[in-house]
């Protein structure tokens, strides 16, 4: 009779047993191992499967560690879609969380012995495969270092076109950063330790602020979802997120700026006929009376103005290889506000392009990972302490009080967002739904009003 290690006497006995049922009676062969799947059909609580099919092994986190983990359930993906393969992954993986869990992050590479008391013990072909030994990441080969994969997704992305030259060079020192911590290892040596080894590191620091923190865990997590999906591994910075309440996050947000700040703003920043910097005279008017972002009223060329319906507009898009827009529904059409027409904006253009200009603003020079805006940023900085502003006083804000005076005006969320560039509502020059008729998008801006 076969030997099966790895059982104690009463499962030995039990098995020799069944052994002898089915060498003696065949009829019972399907009862036992019908008896065995039901056992096994049943999905244990600490086993999940995601959306995408792929198991998950969980535990919970004690009370006592909760607040230094900062969540009270650690998961990690079984990298299987067969639900008995999880079960058998599950034990080491489980004493790994454990081991985490309790506070001890010490990589646990002891080989697990499985008890040979599953429905494999009752193949006699399978029985010697009964004891299964797995040793960490025993699964996958070699994988590539850190180095090499934070290059191929930087490249993925930067053909995609998916960032700013700004985003690459965060997330590329991030990159950097991350592998001059942990050091430049393999993708399967990236284990939960590492992870929370490198979310320590950044928010034990005393001078970095929760959300800069956060910043940095995004974009490692974004990086190894972006291995698992290429690699085959799971993505051990899941989740590791600092979590932040509303009251806190409100009070770190900036300010939308008051209508009472805005008529100042008015009144301190050069007049409409400023010549050497027009830039300082019309680029906070313009923002005050359309609600787009700085960088995307610098950058504008002539040839983004256009006439709609018979109406004169601004057409917020990415034609020319310097310009760049936030995300695709960022593209939109403004209607320019009556208000701006009176102070003469439209003689501004026709004599900007009378003089030879291609582009509205052409004394703002562009900064490679900034765009057209960093100069402009550079001159309020300076500026608004002569309007005794605060430090979270910012043209930025201009932008959050024309969503809060629209809010306040009843207006449909959906308009808003689209002619604030969110995610609801792109608007083109070729293509837009009767909700975002020239004629309707020009009622939503009429009716911001700084008196």
């Amino acid at each position: 009779m076969t030997h099966v290690p790895g059982c104690g006497s009463r499962e030995t006995s039990k098995l020799k047993s069944n052994q002898r049922l089915i060498s003696e009676r065949p009829q019972v062969i399907h009862l036992v191992v019908h008896s065995m799947r039901n056992s096994l059909a049943k999905t244990p609580p600490y086993l999940f499967q995601s959306r995408h099919g792929i198991w998950y092994a969980r535990i919970v986190v004690p009370e006592a560690q909760q607040s230094s983990l900062g969540k009270r359930e650690i998961r990690k993906s079984l990298a299987t879609r067969d639900r008995l393969e999880a079960v058998r992954k599950s034990w080491q993986v489980l004493s790994q969380l454990r081991s985490v869990a309790e506070g001890d992050t010490q990589d646990s590479s002891e080989t697990v012995h499985t008890q040979a008391c599953t429905q494999e013990a009752l193949r006699p072909s399978k029985v010697s495969d009964a004891t299964i030994t797995t040793q960490s990441n025993s699964s996958h080969p070699k994988l590539p270092r850190l180095s090499q994969v934070a290059e191929e997704f930087c490249q993925e992305k930067r053909k995609q076109g998916a960032w700013s030259p700004h985003s690459e060079q965060v997330n590329r020192q991030t990159y950097k950063d991350m592998i001059g911590l942990l050091g430049d290892i393999r993708l399967e040596q990236f284990t939960l330790a590492k992870a929370l080894e490198y979310k320590r590191h950044f928010s034990s620091k005393a001078d970095l602020a929760v959300s800069t923190v956060n910043k940095r865990l995004t974009r490692v997590s974004a990086l190894l979802q972006w291995a698992a999906l290429h690699y085959g591994i799971s993505n051990p910075m899941t989740g590791l997120s600092i979590k932040v309440s509303a009251k806190v996050k409100a009070s770190k947000a900036r300010d939308a700026l008051s209508e009472t700040k805005i008529r100042q703003l008015f009144r301190e920043i050069p007049s409409t006929t400023e010549h050497k910097m027009p830039y300082r005279a019309w680029l906070p008017r313009l923002a005050a009376y359309t609600g787009a972002r700085l960088g995307e009223l610098a950058q504008l060329y002539i040839d983004d103005f256009t006439v709609i319906d018979g109406y004169p507009c601004i057409h917020i898009r990415a034609t020319h290889p310097d310009q760049s827009i936030k995300t695709a529904t960022s593209e939109r059409v403004i209607p320019i506000h009556p208000k701006l027409i009176a102070m003469g904006f439209l003689q501004f253009v026709d004599k900007q392009q009378a003089s030879g200009h291609e582009r509205l603003f052409p004394e703002l020079r562009k900064i490679s990972t900034r765009g057209y805006s960093h100069q402009v940023s550079k001159w309020f900085y300076t500026f608004k302490p002569k309007l005794g502003w605060g430090e979270r006083d910012t043209l930025h804000g201009i932008r959050h009080a024309v969503a809060t005076q629209l809010k306040h005006k009843e207006y449909s969320s959906d308009m808003v967002a689209g002619l604030l560039g969110h995610s609801h509502g792109s608007i083109t020059f070729d293509r837009y739904g009767k909700e975002y008729k020239i004629e309707n998008m020009l009622k939503l801006v009429k009716a911001l009003d700084w008196k």
